[in-house]
């Protein structure tokens, strides 16, 4: 096993005597249990402040019997007989008891590296000998298409209990869609409502489900040909029902125990003590679970601006080292691109792109300024400083779309769905808008994410109540106006990943009309070019009279492969021109349809 473990456990091939398969990631104070054959199991607990620390095992049948533990300097080990599925729980005495007030003599705890646990009390469940899950092959980094979603409310209240499970059943919607990623927000357990307060950072959910429908739920995604990403949550614990909380007994001055003393508190729970060579494990071995025992395609961290920036360079290195083909993301405010050139990220979340989208359509905070606009959107396309990896989520993530407060999130009621920022569903323009700014994302540079409902044009704002989950009634009704944005989003997102231009680091600016928020920009490969005219404005020009420059030689053929303006999306017959032949000066004459997103392709 791991760090320090006795000799003669080190020596015994565990996966050839149906035990887990050895880690292709070590970490010396990684712990918890560990199958050292297909009958026995060995058990290693970080409690420093610990006496006579047990394991209590409970088998299928009889009372728990207590595996006793040997320490071996701040960790204790032993190892007993076991089935999967057996329920066990630490048992111990401190040399330190800050809880003997609430909780006498001898504490009874959860393992921390459980990785499964019941909800609402100490008992762990035993998961089956690790094996690698099956091989996939992700989309590359540059080509992922994201949707994101929560999945306990994904599914109807009825489900919830089975959330996993009924996911699982949902995913051909996604994949229909033409997405070929799909985010998970945060699968640890956790103690509040949407799955940032993280109470076990290796354990499922219990309330949606197993570990194993868990597993099921990944590797139906990728049967499906979508990669997974896990949102995790290794900046702070849980500020409620934190089960980590003076974990063996030690506690001064509510300091909250080995895991946390010596770090500050912020609003969403205490920070992890990150000095720690320990917990620095723990957070690790929290990556390296899901990573190779789920089989997960990358991991979005949350709010990394609440980590010590050495502690990412290190994880991000070494999982790196390890992981090659696995995407990195980090959430950062404010957004920086050093946590990419220096932190050592692949990705990171870009809030602003959706926050300037919102300022064009209200003129408002330089919105109203021809140039201003013309900036910002050029901003959106190629973000300054991130490269080709930087996640748009141009309609709103769960950041911007969720509310917790009745519709009246930070006082203003600014949390909505984007449909509802521009009118709502019944609104033709609207819906026009929506659709012009969810084709403009899969046109720019970086990773285009999309959060659950916007594709339905869901109204009002997210939230995990019966009123605000996922609306299927959209679609199971067949409302016609979700149906024409379902298939704009279809259309767009399948020639965002069979166009390989709309997708590689080329791009040039080649128009600008500021006046009337009009702009060009070609992308490009050696087959293919991708000419791309967003206008976000009530103008329109018909007859093939407005001219666009492509940036290339004339005499070149351009022909139209989206208009979010077709009469199948929710616009007209006639909007778009078809087809259009550049003059000499590289100038193509089309017609421009109001709050549109169009894409014209040349082959060379």
């Amino acid at each position: 096993m791991e760090g320090g473990y006795t000799a003669s456990l080190q020596s015994q091939s565990a996966a050839g005597k149906g035990g887990d398969e050895p880690p292709q990631w070590r970490l010396a104070h990684a712990c918890g249990p560990q199958w050292v054959s297909g009958e026995e199991c060995a058990f290693r607990i970080w409690a420093p402040h610990g006496e006579d620390v047990v394991v209590e095992l409970q088998r299928e049948k009889g009372d728990p019997q207590e595996v006793r533990l040997v320490r071996e300097g701040d960790f204790w080990v032993g190892q007993s007989a076991c089935s999967p599925g057996d329920r066990y729980r630490i048992a111990m005495g401190s040399s330190w008891n800050d809880c003997f007030n609430q909780e006498g003599a001898r504490l009874f705890r959860r393992d921390p590296c459980a990785r499964e646990c019941d909800f609402n009390s100490a008992w762990c469940i035993l998961h089956p000998p690790l094996k690698p899950p099956p091989r996939f092959a992700a989309p590359n980094f540059n080509e992922l298409v994201v949707y994101e979603l929560h999945i306990g409310s994904f599914v109807s209240e009825a489900d919830e209990k089975r959330a996993f499970a009924a996911t699982t059943e949902k995913l051909e919607h996604i994949s229909s869609l033409g997405f070929n990623c799909i985010q998970f927000m945060p699968t640890a357990e956790f103690g509040g409502i949407w799955g940032y307060n993280s109470r076990q950072l290796l354990a499922t959910h219990g309330p949606w489900g197993s570990a194993a429908d868990m597993r099921i739920m990944v590797e139906r995604a990728h049967s499906l040909g979508m990669a997974v990403l896990f949102d995790v949550v290794l900046n702070h614990g849980s500020s409620k029902m934190n089960v980590l909380w003076n974990w063996d007994g030690f506690g001064p001055d509510n300091c909250g125990g080995i895991f946390f003393e010596g770090e500050k508190d912020t609003p969403w729970g205490k920070r992890f003590a990150f000095h720690k060579a320990e917990v620095q494990d723990y957070l690790k071995q929290a990556c390296r679970t899901w990573i190779e025992e789920y089989g997960v395609d990358g991991l979005r961290f949350d709010s990394v601006h609440n980590m010590p920036w050495w502690l990412l360079q290190q994880m991000t290195h070494e999982i790196k080292a390890h992981y090659p083909n696995k995407i990195l993301i980090a959430e950062i405010t404010p957004e920086n691109p050093k946590v990419l050139h220096d932190a050592g990220f692949h990705s990171c979340w870009l809030h602003a792109t959706h926050f300037d989208s919102v300022k064009i359509m209200k003129g408002s905070d330089g919105g109203g300024d021809p140039n201003k606009r013309i900036g910002m959107l050029k901003n959106m396309v190629a973000p300054h400083g991130f490269g080709n990896l930087g996640v748009h989520s141009v309609l709103g993530s769960h950041d911007q779309i969720g509310d917790r407060h009745g519709g009246k999130q930070d006082g203003h009621g600014t949390h909505r769905y984007y449909v509802s920022r521009l009118g709502g569903k019944g609104n033709w323009h609207a819906r026009a808008q929506t659709r012009a700014w969810f084709g403009f994302q899969n046109c720019c540079k970086g990773l285009p994410m999309t959060f659950m409902g916007t594709e339905n044009l869901q109204e009002d704002w997210w939230h995990v109540d019966s009123h605000h989950r996922m609306n299927w009634g959209l679609l199971e009704g067949a409302d016609p106006q979700t149906m024409e944005m379902r298939a704009f989003v279809t259309a767009s997102n399948k020639l965002r990943t069979s166009c390989a231009a709309l997708t590689r680091d080329e791009i040039k600016f080649v128009h600008e009309d500021g006046n009337n928020t009009i702009l060009a920009f070609m992308r490009w490969t050696q087959d293919v070019a991708a000419l791309c005219i967003a206008h976000f404005a009530e103008s329109q020009w018909e007859s093939d009279s407005y001219g666009v420059s492509t940036g290339w030689g004339g005499g070149r053929v351009w022909k139209l492969a989206l208009s979010s303006q077709s009469q199948e999306f929710g616009g007209w017959t006639g909007s778009s021109t078809p087809e259009a032949k550049a003059d000499d000066s590289g100038k193509i004459m089309i017609n421009i349809p109001k709050w549109s997103i169009l894409v014209y392709l040349s082959s060379n």
